[in-house]
């Protein structure tokens, strides 16, 4: 079959590699699309020690399946599927508990490192373990489908938060895990959004939802925009999508007293902590990590028509120019939200 192959920093080869066969518990999934993540972008350049060349990436896919293992009774061939980019155990402690973001033997889709490797699906085929999947409904296209693991991330982090209806959100960041927890917050019934963030371009398809604020912290002032949008007070929940030591303080600076701060992006790896304000204010910090169990309620909003992914699908180009396709968006020029490599 073939795969785009990372080969070196930044270095890739579109070219034959052995078709996967698959285990008992898995099935054969002929893909149809994968999405491009910023987490790749930033593993093939070297930086995160979790794309150690040679590599098949690709962890946001959907697909066709073509073959099922011995055990599989609750799929069948033709059936169209997306999968959870974390391969969890199904057996431990976290798993039981539906936790299956922290499962103690996970393994995420496309990443090479000390501990593992497991292609990805930057590939014709791939398998997966058959826990791993979802039904794709019919009115949801392959492109949109294969977005379903960063729109899980989002519902993820606004499930945890436990919002109240009518509530205000801040989400900081405008890169494709604050617009998905935005698409999140609206469907969670948010009163009042406002999406703090740097490109024009990235606010921009953040508009379609009345309900919705954009900033851009290049040209106005956050904070006196969000007070002035909440009687002073502040937002009932931060969405930091960045996680840098001066986000972290920003999202201090807009939460209300008694509010949320939920921390999805890790940009940084430390950071300064306002300990004193935390308690004194009453704000709940809370992490948030991946996904656990959202695909399926993320795929019924998108067949609800109440998830709209149409601007991240507008960019496509065939596997085997997916080389030309990241270094495009490495270069950051391109006003592209999200490219999405066809098979």
């Amino acid at each position: 079959m073939k795969a785009l192959v990372l080969t070196g920093k930044s270095q890739f080869q579109y070219t034959d590699v052995e078709k996967p066969s698959p285990a008992s518990d898995e099935v054969l999934i002929r893909l149809k699309a994968c999405s491009i993540c910023g987490s790749d972008i930033h593993g093939c350049q070297g930086g995160s020690g979790r794309r150690i060349p040679p590599i098949i990436m690709g962890h946001e896919a959907s697909g066709i399946i073509e073959q099922l293992g011995e055990q599989v009774t609750d799929h069948f061939i033709g059936e169209p599927v997306t999968f959870d980019s974390t391969e969890f155990c199904g057996s431990c402690d976290f798993c039981k508990k539906g936790m299956t973001n922290l499962c103690k033997n996970r393994k995420i889709t496309g990443v090479s490192c000390t501990d593992y490797k497991k292609d990805g699906a930057m590939a014709e085929y791939i398998t997966v373990k058959a826990r791993t999947l979802y039904s794709i409904p019919p009115s949801v296209s392959f492109e949109e489908a294969c977005l379903i693991e960063p729109l899980a991330v989002g519902l993820h982090a606004v499930r945890l938060s436990q919002p109240e209806k009518d509530y205000t959100a801040v989400i900081i960041g405008d890169g494709t895990i604050g617009l998905m927890v935005l698409q999140a917050a609206a469907a969670a019934g948010a009163g009042k959004i406002i999406i703090v963030g740097m490109q024009d371009y990235r606010l921009n398809a953040a508009k379609a939802f009345p309900q919705v604020y954009t900033v851009n912290s290049k040209k106005l002032n956050p904070l006196n925009t969000i007070m002035n949008l909440t009687n002073k007070e502040g937002a009932d929940i931060i969405y930091d999508a960045v996680g840098t030591g001066k986000t972290m303080q920003d999202a201090f600076s807009y939460v209300k007293n008694g509010g949320k701060i939920i921390c999805i992006g890790n940009a940084s790896v430390t950071t300064d902590f306002p300990l004193q304000e935390c308690i004194v204010r009453q704000i709940q910090v809370l992490g948030s990590y991946s996904s656990a169990g959202e695909y399926a309620y993320g795929l019924q909003l998108m067949e609800q028509g109440l998830i709209d992914l149409t601007p991240f699908t507008k960019y496509t180009c065939p596997l085997s120019q997916g080389e030309k396709a990241f270094h495009l968006l490495m270069e950051g020029k391109s006003e592209i939200l999200k490219v999405i490599l066809k098979m």
